[in-house]
């Protein structure tokens, strides 16, 4: 079962800083909510091409393997699963002028199905919420701590 969440958040800096913020991996576990590894598997770590590793814990452990697949400097990076859990990753920036931006995040997931599929369904689907306000507070406060 596919499911998609959307959000969007303000930031009180420029579209610059926020996009390097986003596109720096080092800087992932630090504001994504779950997240538990994030490791490079190729020499590129940024732009279309880039590709990881990912374990993210949320009542229990997902891992994915994600590439880069559309990246355009200050206004859009994209990620799609290439195996593992399959998920897609749309973030936008936009300048809201006054040095603020405006992050929005689509994000689409399926789990697997059967019954391991609907028990890891049970126990992600209530932490979503609080991954996704746990998240976008951290990465509002880690930018605007800059």
């Amino acid at each position: 079962m596919a499911s998609t969440v959307e959000h969007s958040v303000e930031i009180d800096a420029p579209v610059s800083v926020v996009f390097a913020y986003v596109d720096d991996h080092e800087h992932t576990r630090d504001w994504v909510y779950g997240l538990h590894e994030i490791r490079p598997v190729t020499a590129q770590t940024h732009g279309v091409g880039a590709t990881y590793d990912g374990v993210m814990k949320l009542g229990v452990t997902l891992t994915s393997r994600i590439r880069c697949t559309a990246w355009v400097q200050g206004r859009l990076l994209e990620i799609e699963s290439v195996s593992g859990v399959h998920n897609t990753q749309r973030w936008t920036f936009t300048d809201l002028g006054d040095g603020r931006t405006r992050l929005e995040a689509l994000i689409s997931y399926t789990l697997p199905g059967g019954p391991a599929g609907h028990a890891i369904a049970a126990a992600v689907k209530p932490l979503i919420g609080l991954a996704v306000r746990h998240t976008s507070e951290a990465l509002v406060r880690r930018i605007e701590a800059l």
